[in-house]
Order: C-alpha cells, then sequence, then structure tokens
C-alpha cells in the first residue's frame, strides 16, 4: 500500500522571503520548509507513480553540503495529496540570477510542469532564471508533447546518458539468476570460489574508500571520480539512503565497494569501485549480486543499473548488459529559461565543462597532468556553473 502524505505550503512575502505556513503558491505549486521535507519528502515521492531516488529528501541534503540550495517544491491535487514533486537544486548568482538543476524529476503528472518555473522564480524573488530537469522515467511521446507545449525544450548539451538499464526485482533470485547472461552467472560462480569477505552496510572508512578509488584511477588513467571531501558529504549527509556492499581479503585488505541510492521501492547505482585485485577475484559481479539480494529482501522492485553509453564505455555497457536488465529509454534532459541567451549561455558553460572532462580522459590523465591543474582549468572554462 502506498503511503500519502501532507504537506503545508508556504506563504511568500516581499522578493520571495517566507512569511509563514498556510497559504499556497499559483499554479497548485508550493514550497516547503527543510523542516517539513525531513517528515514528508519520501512518503509523498514514495506515493506517486513515477519517481526517482536521485529526488529523495537525502540527495538534496547532500549536496547542500556541495554548495547548493535544496528547495522542495509541491503541487497538490484533491485532497492535499501530492500530484507531483520536485526537488529542486539552486545556485544563485549575482545581479538575481538562478540556475536550478532537477536530478531524476520531477515526479509524479508531469501536467503540472506548465507553472513550476514561474513559481520558482517569484518564490525566490529571483530577475533571471535559468532550470534544467533531467527525468529518470520511460520517455512516452505524449508525454514528451507535454513537457513540450508548457514551453520546455530538449537541452542543447546533455549532462549525461539518458539511456539507462533496469533490473525487475519482484521475480525472486531464481527469476533474476535465469535471465542473466550465461558468461555473467560464470563470472559470479568463479568470484564466490574466491576467499573474500562481502560485508553489507558495513561503517565506511573515508580514508579506506578513497585509496580504493585511487588505486581504480590510477590503473585506468581516470580523473578523480570521488574525492575525500565528497564522500564525506555523501556518507554524512544521505546515509540514511544508501545501501552498500564491500569485498575483503582474507586479511581484511578492501578490494571492491559498491553503494546504491534508494527510496520507496526504487534503487539506483551510485557508486562503484574495485582496485586491480578486485578485478582480478572477479568482485564486482559478487558485490552487484549481494547488492541485489539485499535490495530484493528490503522491498526494492526496481533496480536502476545507471547511465550507459557502448560507444565511449563498452565494457560498463556489457557487464550490465548481461545481468538481463531491460533497455530503458529515458524523458531526458529538458530546460527552460527567461530568456533565449541564458538558455543559450547556460548550454554552452555546460559544454565547456563536459569539453574539459573529455579532454582530461583522453589526455592529461595519462600524460600525469597533476589534477589540481585541470580543475584550475575546468573552473575557468565555466565560471558561474559548479556542477
Amino acid at each position: 500500500m502506498r503511503q500519502t502524505a501532507r504537506f503545508a505550503p508556504l506563504r511568500f512575502g516581499p522578493r520571495g522571503r517566507v512569511a509563514q505556513a498556510g497559504v499556497g503558491l499559483s499554479g497548485g505549486w508550493a514550497l516547503i520548509s527543510a523542516e517539513e521535507a525531513r517528515d514528508s519528502w519520501n512518503a509523498g515521492l514514495a506515493s506517486l507513480e513515477e519517481y526517482s531516488p536521485f529526488q529523495s529528501f537525502e540527495w538534496g541534503r547532500y549536496h547542500a553540503h556541495l554548495g547548493w540550495e535544496p528547495l522542495h517544491f509541491v503541487c497538490r491535487g484533491r485532497g492535499g495529496a501530492p500530484r507531483a514533486m520536485c526537488l529542486a537544486l539552486l545556485r544563485r548568482f549575482p545581479g538575481g540570477v538562478g540556475f536550478v538543476w532537477c536530478v531524476g524529476g520531477p515526479s509524479g503528472d508531469l501536467a503540472a510542469l506548465d507553472g513550476l518555473p514561474r513559481v520558482i522564480r517569484a518564490s525566490l524573488g529571483l530577475r533571471h532564471l535559468y532550470v534544467r530537469f533531467r527525468c529518470d522515467r520511460r520517455h512516452d511521446e505524449a508525454e514528451a508533447r507535454l513537457v513540450a507545449d508548457a514551453d520546455w525544450a530538449p537541452v542543447g548539451v546533455k549532462m549525461g546518458s539518458s539511456v539507462s538499464m533496469e533490473l525487475d526485482l519482484s521475480g525472486g533470485a531464481d527469476a533474476l539468476l535465469a535471465g542473466m547472461n550465461g558468461k555473467w552467472r560464470r563470472n559470479l560462480r568463479l568470484a564466490r570460489k574466491e576467499d573474500v569477505v562481502v560485508g553489507r552496510n558495513a561503517a565506511v572508512d573515508l580514508d579506506e574508500l578513497r585509496a580504493l578509488f585511487a588505486e581504480m584511477e590510477q590503473a585506468k588513467g581516470l580523473p578523480e571520480l570521488a574525492s575525500r571531501d565528497k564522500l564525506a558529504a555523501l556518507f554524512g549527509a544521505a546515509r540514511p539512503a544508501l545501501d552498500t556492499v564491500s569485498c575483503r581479503t582474507a586479511d581484511g585488505a578492501l578490494i571492491a565497494f559498491r553503494c546504491a541510492l534508494r527510496v520507496g521501492d526504487r534503487a539506483c547505482d551510485y557508486l562503484a569501485a574495485a582496485n586491480p585485485e578486485g578485478r582480478r577475484r572477479r568482485a564486482a559481479y559478487l558485490l552487484l549480486w549481494e547488492m541485489l539480494g539485499h535490495c530484493r529482501d528490503t522491498g526494492i522492485a526496481r533496480y536502476d543499473l545507471g547511465g550507459i553509453d557502448p560507444a565511449a564505455n563498452p565494457g560498463v555497457y556489457e557487464f550490465k548488459r548481461t545481468t538481463g536488465a531491460a533497455r530503458v529509454d529515458f524523458l531526458g534532459e529538458w530546460d527552460w529559461a527567461t530568456s533565449s541567451v541564458l538558455r543559450w549561455a547556460g548550454n554552452w558553460m555546460i559544454g565547456r565543462r563536459q569539453a574539459v572532462r573529455q579532454a582530461w580522459a583522453t589526455g592529461p590523465a595519462r600524460l600525469g597532468v597533476p589534477r589540481a591543474w585541470v580543475a584550475a582549468a575546468q573552473l575557468a572554462t565555466t565560471p558561474c556553473i559548479i556542477l
């Protein structure tokens, strides 16, 4: 049975300052306080037909540690139950400019999107606003037309993949294993024979985990994927919404780690790392299997393996594909802006950042250029948006 959450809207005074609770905003949307969201947000999400773990309350708390301002908007239907919800991550800039990024959402009825940007702008007292969302729900032509009719447009530059792989966990362990490719099952069988210890939701040693990522980054010539500060923010702010599995050798050395974000009956892969020893022992197969079992046992019905790019990352794609997961094409990334110039500027800056990341992946990492130099170049090319 789905839970029903009720929300108390806020009243806004001059220039969007919160005055008191009790009055909703135009278009059915209301901005609720962080205190109200802490008690009601996740239950509200789980009451909707479509929602994402990246819209959870804990995901917003994590990004607050990264310099974003998490805002919780609710559009209510009859009886006060949520009709649509949006966790909006805000960054403010001089001149009354706001940049809003909504990851995984909005959730619920997309017909409500028509009024959302205007409510965000009015409630925060912004002169100029750029809003971008990545909607992690199956692409549907009727819904895409609905979004377009509300003056949203497909983005000029994507920040990530809008294609993923999803596993149905409702059929039980035998059905899940039967759906996996023979090679995947063989690798799992070999991994189970290794002399390793698997832990579920054990305490996370941040220095140890950062060292594991560093080993993987060095072995694969990758940029820094997760700094210690980001790991500390993640496990400090979002721990209640995270499940973890770890793999250690008999003498206790950490060789692989996996982390999933969850809300309601949905979960998605978020972090994974394995050093060369972990790869040799096929720990990735063992940990994903353990994670899926844990999620299934704790009420998760749908598990998102994360974005895929068969051309750029064929190995990762093959690992996910051979689990038997179904390909899912998402509604994807859309944006809205108070002017065409601002929309162009937002896409241009995101494109510059993507170019720097790609340049790092194909050049400096393999040439030994210090990460600090590349980070400085990243900041120089994206003066307004740090994603």
